[in-house]
């Protein structure tokens, strides 16, 4: 590429919405589409195999280390938070989890003011994206879209354990959560197709590559958005050592997700403009909800000791037991290898949320030590108690001139009295799942033995001390049509022009669910109110 080269479209980051758009928007000839992607490609073969999740989640070559701030209502613990830094984003190095939310979530939308994301409509951009041959096409699922969305080929006899524990407690089976309801206790679905990771790359760019309007760039890291006065018309990108400047005719698309999206914004000087200034920045737009509502789902894990030898923990603790892991996958493409970090799990309501589920219970045939996510020596299992609707709200600010290194990320998770509450109940829940007569045989001891978190001061000291972070990541650059709203309901950022985001940032309020397959549909969704204005 040359020192300045121009496109109609310049998408910025290659994650799980931006693969989208960059695809949708490059399927008309007539666009000429550049895709950033400040990680690298995704060659390596771990980032294919469902259960490579534990050789690359984490690691530094595939993902950006964040650092959280201490967080007070967790005895000031904080840490590294990741987001994947590779061709895919994060759905490259994920679960793999395909859960899309419920309708109340969507509808909650509209009520604020998002028109065009009610429940109906958004489930039209699932459905387009969607290639579930399990299940075939329906009211719910689809066939033929660049997405492979799969059902387990095998059951597990623990989960269908844990299955039967939830309906002892007078959580329903659900066979589909994707369907009419959420509530209910089984199996999921995911982003896989005969063992095999699908990624955003995977499903919107790897087939689609030949196109001749389609640039992809990967190594390419940008550092700010041009602006010709309040209209943005380009980027600068670091490729190679080499700083270039890139043109785009029509728009610039932000799509680095709830933490690199506001901190670009804020670079480029589209931010809180004293924020913007502290740091030696020109202030194009004083916007000072950039980087504010950050949410996430909160959940801390409870592992048990398990009876039998049943886990990924048996299979990993013997040489054999490690070949005939690799055997099933590479004669059968079976076996946990074959599998995400996690099978199933439940959705349920608490007494804090009677009309529709509250917190999502995730359920893991492996155990892992309690700090670090290495295996434990034993048979174990895991359940973690993910609170779905946090009032938390947090922030993510620039506060130097690199923009992973230098972020002040602070969640503010259990800030309010219903989160800390729910979080109670949930892990409640848990444990009389675990106490029900069909785990009997499989579960043995909570490991760890912590007691029952019920006053604030047991729960903060359970929680600091605990693993407990969803990489569900929102609202940072959340759209409406408030004063303080960052985007407009068709994602156009709001005082500027010629500029959108489109990745998770853009929720006003976080889903009910594991934001891979929102973020699917946010892509396909903006690239509906990209090619409107164009037309």
């Amino acid at each position: 590429m040359n020192t300045s080269s121009e496109f109609d479209y310049v998408v910025v980051g290659g994650g799980t919405a931006g693969c989208v758009v960059a695809n949708r928007l490059s399927a008309n000839p007539a666009h000429k589409v550049l895709l950033l992607e400040a990680g690298g490609n995704d060659k390596d073969r771990w980032l294919h195999i469902p259960i490579g999740y534990a050789r690359v989640f984490g690691k530094p070559e595939f993902n950006w280390i964040y650092q959280v701030q201490p967080e007070p209502e967790l005895n000031n613990r904080a840490g590294p938070f990741y987001q994947g830094k590779v061709i895919g984003g994060s759905s490259a190095v994920n679960g793999m989890i395909y859960l899309r939310g419920q309708r109340e979530d969507f509808d909650h939308w509209t009520r604020l003011g998002c028109t065009g994301w009610d429940y109906d409509t958004v489930l039209k951009c699932y459905l387009r994206s969607e290639d579930q041959r399990s299940r075939g096409a329906g009211p719910y699922h689809a066939v033929g879209g660049p997405l492979a969305v799969s059902d387990p080929a095998e059951p597990h006899q623990v989960m269908d354990a844990f299955i039967d524990a939830a309906e002892q407690a007078g959580i329903p089976r659900n066979p589909d959560f994707n369907g009419a309801r959420q509530e209910g206790a089984g199996y999921y679905q995911t982003m896989t197709r005969n063992g095999r990771r699908c990624s955003a790359a995977m499903a919107y760019i790897h087939p689609v590559k030949s196109r001749a309007n389609l640039t992809v760039m990967t190594g390419a890291r940008v550092e700010r958005v041009l602006f010709d006065g309040k209209n943005a018309d380009g980027v600068s990108v670091v490729v190679g050592g080499q700083r270039i400047t890139v043109k785009a005719r029509r728009e610039v698309i932000l799509s680095g997700g709830a933490f690199a999206s506001p901190l670009l914004l804020q670079a480029s000087g589209v931010g809180p403009g004293a924020l913007l200034q502290s740091q030696g920045v020109t202030v194009v737009h004083d916007a000072p909800d950039v980087g504010q509502n950050l949410q996430n789902h909160f959940n801390p894990w409870i592992s048990y000791r398990c009876r039998q030898p049943v886990t990924f923990n048996d299979q990993m603790a013997s040489r054999w037991g490690r070949v005939q892991l690799v055997l099933r996958y590479a004669l059968r493409r079976r076996g946990f290898m074959a599998l995400g970090p996690v099978y199933g799990g439940a959705l349920c309501r608490t007494e804090l949320s009677p009309a529709r589920p509250d917190v999502h219970i995730h359920f893991f045939l492996f155990g892992t030590e309690r700090v670090k996510p290495a295996l434990l020596p034993f048979s174990a299992v895991m359940a973690t108690v993910c609170q779905l609707r946090p009032e938390s709200r947090g922030s993510v600010e620039i506060g130097g001139p690199d923009l992973v290194k230098d972020a002040k990320i602070r969640f503010n998770f259990m800030a309010t009295e219903l989160d800390r509450r729910t979080v109670a109940a949930g892990m409640a829940r848990v444990r009389d799942l675990m106490r029900r007569p069909a785990m009997k045989p499989y579960i043995g001891d909570e490991l760890d033995a912590y007691p029952d978190v019920s006053t604030a001061e047991e729960l903060k000291s359970y929680t600091g001390e605990v693993r407990g972070t969803a990489h569900h990541i929102a609202g940072t650059c959340r759209m409406g049509t408030d004063a303080h709203a960052v985007l407009d309901p068709a994602l156009r950022v709001r005082g500027v022009g010629k500029l959108r985001v489109v990745d998770n940032s853009i929720m006003p309020t976080l889903l009910s669910a594991d934001t891979a397959a929102p973020a699917i549909m946010i892509g396909e969704r903006a690239s509906d109110f990209i090619l409107a204005d164009t037309r």
